[in-house]
């Protein structure tokens, strides 16, 4: 409450402080008299007249509050407001005595008036009126009993009689409604009649006379009561300001008076300008432009609703002008009043309330284990919330700035400081970024936090809380209870219990679709197992299912948006209609009833039981942070869920990476088992499927990787059956196969084929071999694939969506899935099956070039070496090339000449045919390279790379080698020689040069 001491101020003092404590606080210590009541050091604040709005000064002063006898009100005059009463004795009225009024009007000593209600007239100038029930008569020396409501009339005031007492009775007394004349009419008509013939038949008339004349009295009384009570008296001077429409203009001398008599009669401060200081004891503020003083000579505002003329003395509502007694209300009576309405209201809740403020709540009766927090402060002292009589769940609703995390925060660590982490779990759901919960962060009871600003790991949480639901059944079960309060009630002591947090709940649903159902479930299972939500959200309707609300027992509703929202949330407008000058304030509405508290704000210490008003709030330690060390020694709870596996985390010997399962709370190594089926990486490019096969590469060692080059490729693949290395491995398998298919055909199901023999690795988009999926041992599912796109390759839809980041994905085996992330390794060597088919600088002189699948050496024969290819450069380049290295070849159109080596030239799948060779997989080639050849010798054809007869190490393909003009010069050359050798041989002539090899019996 706030009251003002001389030489202080306005000073804000708790209820109880005693009067000692507080002027030492504020260095006043002689301030103790209150109006004419001289207070001692331990009269408590709170009790009258120490209340809110007193007066404590150095000396004694007029009374501030409103007596409680019959008394004298000013309600209109120059010095509208005051209070006269005469408790003893006579009380002089008029501008000299004990109680002057400020009236010119009245005289010195104008009127009397005495302890019983009665006044007189001194002899006044102008006489003194007493008006009732609309009657004006004079009061003359002889003193006249006044009566409730009865308005006296002196100089230019008019004073109201009030009298308590009679009040309530007339509050007690049920209204009279006035008797119809028909009805009285009958009656006496009745009485009469009958009083005529009770006189005929027995003679007595005296008797009858008498029945005649008592209705009639009857009457009279009946039209007198109703009189009395037909209607209440005419509102005067200031009675009449309370309900005029606004805006209001006043004009006139006495404006800025009535401009007071205004604010105490409607108990609302005028905006500024018109503000005064006395005015910040009104209940209220006037909007601004509600109340305007016209000045001197100017014309109202044509907004105004209502023209107050102090002049003329009148009121003009729409225009239309009515008489009005002027009431001009003075600084120090509007002080005053101000101070006496603000001590006649009902205590109200302070705006700000510290946890610190109050005393720690007592232990709540029955198992000592129940979860009691003390949260709030009402009308009736502090208010708890027991999670066991009041729970087991709460929904705390609120608009943005109400108070919501501050009430989570006073709430969560209030149950942390009063039990132990071995008692009492927490999870924590902040979708505020951190910001609501984040102090709450350190308690060492904290299982678990997830905020918006890691969407990737609501899914762990919920599979989290998944797990802890089910381990709880589990251990229920194995002790044999029906629930955890029997398990808490016998001798062993059962899990702790766990709390769930969740702050701007209606934001839950667009971070993961799948924590409404977990948390329904929760809610119906949670009291039977020690579990308790608290849901804290902005828009109830629509965000709490109705399947979690059937659950919800009691209901925390701050400041809403709109009268809707509270009749949602308790059932009428309460909530909407809190004050939003008043954060925190709120209604509960639980099972053992319903309050409206003003909620503690979560600091551990206590403000100063006096202070300055307006003086700023002294720092204090958080609540959290209390409750975090008291509990430092303790061992931290066991997480609900695993944090994101960090990125470069080193693995053992033989693994990709890692694998979480959060539903188990665990994380493994993932292992890929060539022996379980072949491993499938799958995902777009940049999701790291190069660095997954290099991770495999590293795990297997010797696994040998398809060459990309197609030739290679295919050869690889051909020798993998045979060869059989730990694993192949094949990168970009669309790509691959796709660069195969001219080689080899069905290139795709010679992949699979080769995976039926070799485990098989291979890195495809979302589009390529779903088949394999149904009997791969291993799939990695790389992040940044639609759900659709995962679930074809088995990702459970709690799994999908996960947010891409390179390695970072799911597998997929047999046995489930679970979220992965592979640690990338530097790409390690491993079995190459294929080397590719180029020239060394150090190749033996010897050496025509290099043949086969290790690329050695090719040595030929000096002689016995035949040419096989039509005329052209490639033939040219051939011979060149032999004969570089000494070796004598001729040329032939065909194979089977009988010689010991032939080399087809140009050696394309369609050359090879032709020639009706049948080559294995990766000697021919689709555009061979310049200089590519296959060799046949001893029935065996292998591929081969001759090198440039000029001494370069290799002879290189059109893209390298001779181009343009040039190159298709020495192409047409050489047709020109073969067609005149082919003229030559058809004419027998043979050239020298030639050298040609006839197979046996030819040209015999």
């Amino acid at each position: 409450m706030v009251v003002t001491i001389e030489g202080a101020g306005d000073v804000e003092v708790d209820p109880g402080t005693p009067l000692g404590t507080a002027l030492a606080a504020v260095g006043a210590p002689a301030a103790v008299w209150c109006g004419g009541a001289r207070l001692d050091g331990g009269h408590r604040a709170g009790r009258p007249p120490f209340v809110e709005g007193a007066l404590l000064t150095l000396s004694p002063g007029p009374d501030p509050s409103p007596p409680g006898g019959p008394h004298l009100r000013v309600v209109a005059g120059p010095d509208a407001g005051a209070i006269l009463s005469c408790p003893r004795g006579e009380l002089v009225i008029g501008r000299d005595g004990a109680r002057p009024l400020a009236d010119p009007a009245l005289s010195g000593r104008h009127l009397a008036l005495d302890a019983a209600g009665r006044v007189r007239d001194l002899g006044s100038r102008n006489g003194t009126l007493r008006v009732r029930d609309g009657r004006t008569r004079r009061v003359g020396r002889r003193r006249r009993r006044l009566r409730h409501d009865d308005l006296v009339l002196a100089g230019a005031s008019a004073l109201r009689w009030i009298d308590p007492s009679a009040t309530a009775d007339d509050a007690a007394r049920a209204p009279v409604a006035p008797p119809r004349p028909a009805t009285l009419l009958a009656g006496l008509g009745g009485a009469t009649a009958g009083a005529v013939a009770v006189g005929a038949a027995t003679g007595r008339w005296t008797v009858a006379l008498a029945m005649a004349v008592a209705p009639l009295g009857l009457v009279v009384a009946a039209l007198a009561r109703a009189r009395r009570h037909a209607s209440p008296p005419r509102p005067v001077g200031i009675e009449a300001l309370a309900g005029l429409p606004l805006p209001i203009a006043v004009t006139g001398p006495q404006a800025r008076g009535v401009v007071r008599a205004i604010a105490v009669a409607r108990r609302a401060a005028a905006p500024p300008p018109l503000h005064e200081g006395w005015m910040r004891w009104l209940d209220d503020t006037l909007g601004d432009g509600d109340l305007r003083l016209v000045p001197a000579g100017g014309d109202p505002s044509s907004e105004a609703a209502t023209v107050i003329d102090t002049a003329l003395g009148e009121i003009r509502r729409d225009g239309r002008p009515a008489p009005w007694h002027v009431a001009a209300v003075a600084p120090r009576t509007a002080d005053a009043l101000a101070r006496a309405q603000a001590s006649a209201r009902a205590a109200a809740l302070p705006a700000v309330v510290r946890w610190a403020d109050l005393p720690p709540p007592a232990p709540p009766p029955g198992p000592a284990r129940r979860l009691v927090a003390r949260i709030g402060l009402d009308a009736r002292g502090p208010v708890d919330v027991d999670l066991d009589g009041d729970g087991p769940h709460l929904l705390v609703a609120g608009t943005t700035g109400a108070g919501k995390s501050a009430l989570l925060e006073t709430l969560v660590a209030g149950l942390a400081l009063g039990h132990d982490p071995d008692r009492l779990g927490i999870a924590l759901v902040d979708l505020k970024g951190g910001a609501g919960l984040g102090g709450c962060a350190a308690l060492p009871h904290v299982r678990g936090m997830l905020t918006d600003l890691e969407p990737a790991s609501a899914r762990r949480a919920l599979q989290g809380l998944a797990h802890e639901l089910r381990e709880r059944k589990r251990a229920l079960a194995a002790a044999g209870l029906p629930s955890w309060a029997a398990w808490e009630a016998g001798p062993e002591a059962p899990p702790a219990r766990l709390l769930v947090v969740v702050d701007e709940f209606q934001e839950l649903a667009t971070l993961d679709p799948g924590f409404l159902p977990e948390l329904a479930r929760l809610a119906a299972q949670g009291r039977a197992l020690g579990m308790h939500l608290v849901l804290a959200t902005q828009r109830p309707a629509g965000a709490v299912t109705p399947a979690i609300r059937a659950n919800v027992s009691t209901v925390i509703a701050l400041r809403t948006a709109t009268t809707a929202e509270s009749q949602d949330l308790v059932g009428d407008a309460a909530a909407a209609a809190l004050p939003a000058s008043a954060p925190g304030r709120a209604v509960l509405l639980s099972p053992h009833g319903r309050t409206t508290m003003q909620t503690l704000l979560p600091l551990a210490d206590p403000r100063p039981r006096v202070r300055p008003r307006g003086a700023p709030e002294p720092a204090s330690r958080s609540l959290a942070g209390v409750a975090a060390a008291r509990w430092r020694d303790a061992p931290a709870s066991a997480p609900l869920w695993l944090a994101p596996e960090p990125a470069g985390r080193p693995v053992p010997a033989g693994a990709l990476g890692w694998l979480d399962l959060p539903e188990r709370r665990s994380r493994v190594p993932l292992v890929w088992r060539p022996t379980a089926g072949p491993c499938i990486v799958v995902g777009p490019r940049g999701s790291g499927r190069s660095g997954t096969l290099d991770a495999i590469a590293a795990a297997v060692p010797g696994a040998a990787r398809l060459p990309s080059d197609p030739r290679e490729a295919a050869r690889t693949l051909a020798l993998a059956a045979s060869v059989r290395p730990p694993a192949l491995l094949v990168d970009d398998a669309e790509l691959a196969c796709a660069a195969l298919e001219p080689l080899v055909r069905g290139a795709a199901q010679a992949l699979e084929d080769a995976a039926r023999i070799v485990p098989v690795a291979l890195a495809c988009g979302p589009g390529w071999g779903t088949r394999w999926a149904a009997r791969a041992g291993l799939v990695v599912v790389l992040g940044g694939l639609d759900r659709v796109e995962q679930a074809l390759w088995g990702v459970p839809p709690g799994l999908a969506g996960l947010e891409p980041e390179p390695g970072r994905g799911v597998a997929v085996t047999a046995r489930g899935a679970g979220e992965c992330r592979i640690v990338r390794t530097p790409a390690a060597p491993g079995a190459v099956l294929v080397r590719p088919l180029a020239c060394p600088p150090d190749l033996p002189a010897r050496a025509v070039g290099v043949v086969g699948d290790e690329a050695r050496p090719l040595v030929l024969p000096r002689s016995g070496v035949v040419v096989v290819g039509p005329a052209g450069p490639a033939r040219d380049d051939a011979l060149r090339a032999l004969a570089s290295a000494g070796v004598e070849a001729g040329v032939g159109a065909r194979v089977g000449s009988g010689a010991d080596v032939e080399v087809v030239v140009e050696p394309t799948p369609m050359r090879l045919r032709e020639l009706a060779i049948i080559a294995p997989p990766g000697v021919a080639e689709a555009s061979p390279p310049r200089g590519r050849v296959v060799v046949r010798r001893d029935g065996v054809l292998e591929a081969a790379q001759l090198r440039a007869a000029g001494g370069s190490s290799a002879l290189v393909g059109a893209e390298g080698g001779p181009a343009g003009d040039e190159h298709r010069d020495a192409h047409d050359d050489a047709e020109r020689r073969d067609g005149d050798a082919q003229r030559r041989a058809d004419a027998g002539e043979v050239d020298a040069g030639e050298r040609l090899q006839r197979l046996p019996g030819e040209g015999r």
